[in-house]
């Protein structure tokens, strides 16, 4: 058990703050992007609490224009997060067609696995449990369709869990 001063130490330490290229990307202020990268800013550096990149944190909060440009920029369109999901696992997840097709065109690897073995086609057919959007009882058919012409086939799990939604 740690001592109660390295227990307190460790829950004050203040968090990763985040950098104005992702509180720009995060605002969908696109022309700030422009205006960052181009001053030097890295379009992959990982900021915030959670270690995610600009790319993520557009993605996650529904950005298309700030997503696209930081793929301009030269941002990796396969930067996982921490935990192994790519950007395109993660807007495959979401259910944003637009966003999947804007990270196919630079570059994301729809074969591309994630620690589970899941690929971007296995997260649009289940969706995820994200509290900020929740998506795992959604449909989201067109992400699907985007997905299978660029994908493996996914996990016979996420085939099963689509039908009971009644999704396919």
């Amino acid at each position: 058990m740690l001592p109660l001063v390295l227990f307190v130490a460790a829950c004050a330490m203040p968090k990763n703050e985040l950098t104005p290229l992702v509180d720009a990307a995060r605002s969908g202020d696109a022309a700030a992007v422009r205006t960052l990268c181009a001053a030097g800013a890295d379009p992959d550096a990982r900021a915030g609490s959670n270690g995610w990149t600009p790319l993520l944190h557009a993605i996650h909060t529904n950005h298309p224009a700030s997503a696209a440009a930081l793929l301009e920029a030269g941002a990796d369109a396969n930067a996982p997060t921490p935990e192994d999901m790519t950007p395109l696992m993660m807007a495959a997840g979401y259910g944003r067609p637009e966003m999947v097709a804007l990270l196919l065109r630079h570059g994301a690897t729809a074969a591309q696995r994630d620690l589970d073995g899941a690929v971007a086609l296995d997260y649009a057919l289940t969706g995820i449990t994200d509290v900020d959007d929740f998506t795992f009882f959604r449909c989201q058919n067109d992400t699907v369709a985007l997905l299978r012409q660029a994908s493996p086939p996914p996990q016979t799990s996420s085939i099963r869990w689509a039908h009971l939604k009644g999704c396919l």
